[in-house]
């Protein structure tokens, strides 16, 4: 029964990683992008590209919906969106009842995920389908579609304009996106550094950073103008990336360097770096802590912001990826690719308090609770 299990293991992560046969893997968890390489003559598809696998190209998204505060403002987060990459779905996740609500149908393996400044639509990249989709959380379904170029990976939103920026995995561009009445339409393109991926925007909507994978660099962009206008050098690959509450400092998780690095959003420089476990992947702020995903660890690192010192590791689930913290910053909630669950993590005794199942491979990279 091992063998077995064993054998069924190493199918499901390969499926993941490479579902060209063409796709040559370096190790069987190398679907971040690193080591990954094409071989033979056959054409890339996004998750067989010579820069390497698009990160998990089969994963879930999660998305966390709560009431509405009297300013319009949602509450506490009660559900959460889960980009179903295998299963070609988003689910709807109720972290009360710790049930599936209901699962959306969208098709080309949906990784990123952003909400509109309302917390009323969902946008959701489709690397393997090359495209956004627009969810419409009231209603729960799929109202609109645009087709991208490249690899549409990375997606945020700007808090004041509502313009949405998708990071295309296989070049050097964000692209810009204005809501309409139908759904999205394309505005133009921002330069970058290679392979874009992580996407945060301050809080006054001026400034949009970039976490450039194949640069070890964050590129921040003056939103007016739509240029680059520093660029940061961090550690090597950077994938997710995370601002502080004031939108003054940044973290970007290094996946080869094992470790974060933060950097002063308004001198553009990096300040300092906190090691972490093996594949970081992105950052959650809460309680004055931050928490990082380990992929390999099946952790999440624990450190202080202040001092950047390593505080404690968490044992959470297989193969850890998206984080979040809830409104009230009472819960940290994680996405185990592995294991199709969530862990819910108490950020002030820094103990797994619940788990929630998902359907295959939830991925939750970007904003997915409300």
């Amino acid at each position: 029964m091992q063998g077995r299990a064993a054998i069924r293991s190493t199918l499901r992560w390969r499926h993941r990683l490479s579902p060209l046969p063409s796709a040559g893997e370096s190790g069987l968890r190398s679907g971040s992008g690193e080591g990954s390489v094409l071989s033979g003559n056959v054409a890339p598809s996004p998750a067989s590209h010579p820069r390497g696998p698009l990160p998990r190209a089969g994963g879930r998204l999660l998305l966390v919906a709560a009431g509405l505060l009297a300013a319009g403002l949602p509450a506490l987060a009660q559900e959460a969106l889960v980009t179903a990459q295998l299963g070609n779905a988003v689910e709807i996740v109720d972290l009360a009842s710790k049930k599936i609500l209901q699962s959306i149908p969208v098709p080309g393996a949906p990784a990123g995920i952003a909400l509109s400044p309302d917390r009323k639509t969902a946008y959701v990249t489709r690397p393997e389908g090359h495209g956004v989709s627009v969810i419409d959380l009231d209603a729960r379904r799929v109202r609109a579609s645009l087709d991208l170029p490249g690899g549409p990976l990375g997606i945020g939103v700007n808090p004041k304009s509502g313009e949405v920026y998708v990071a295309d995995w296989y070049g050097t561009r964000v692209f810009v996106l204005r809501p309409t009445a139908e759904g999205l339409s394309f505005e133009g393109e921002i330069a970058t550094g290679q392979s874009p991926s992580g996407i945060a925007v301050t809080p006054d909507g001026a400034t949009l950073l970039v976490a450039n994978r194949e640069s070890d660099s964050v590129s921040i962009i003056d939103v007016g103008s739509r240029r680059e206008t520093r660029r940061v050098a961090v550690g090597q690959h950077p994938f997710g990336l995370t601002l502080s509450a004031d939108g003054t400092t940044a973290y970007t998780a290094n996946v080869v360097s094992n470790d974060v690095s933060a950097i002063d959003v308004g001198s553009g420089r990096e300040t300092g770096r906190v090691a972490t476990g093996q594949r970081p992947y992105v950052i959650a702020l809460a309680a004055g802590k931050g928490f990082v995903t380990d992929q390999y660890s099946n952790t999440v690192t624990v450190f202080d912001p202040a001092t950047l010192k390593t505080l404690a590791a968490i044992d959470v689930g297989d193969h850890p990826e998206g984080i979040a913290a809830t409104r009230d910053g009472k819960t940290i909630v994680v996405a185990n690719w592995g294991d199709n669950a969530l862990s819910l993590i108490d950020p002030s005794s820094l103990t797994v308090t619940g788990t929630v199942e998902t359907g295959d491979g939830p991925r939750a990279f970007g904003d997915f609770l409300r």
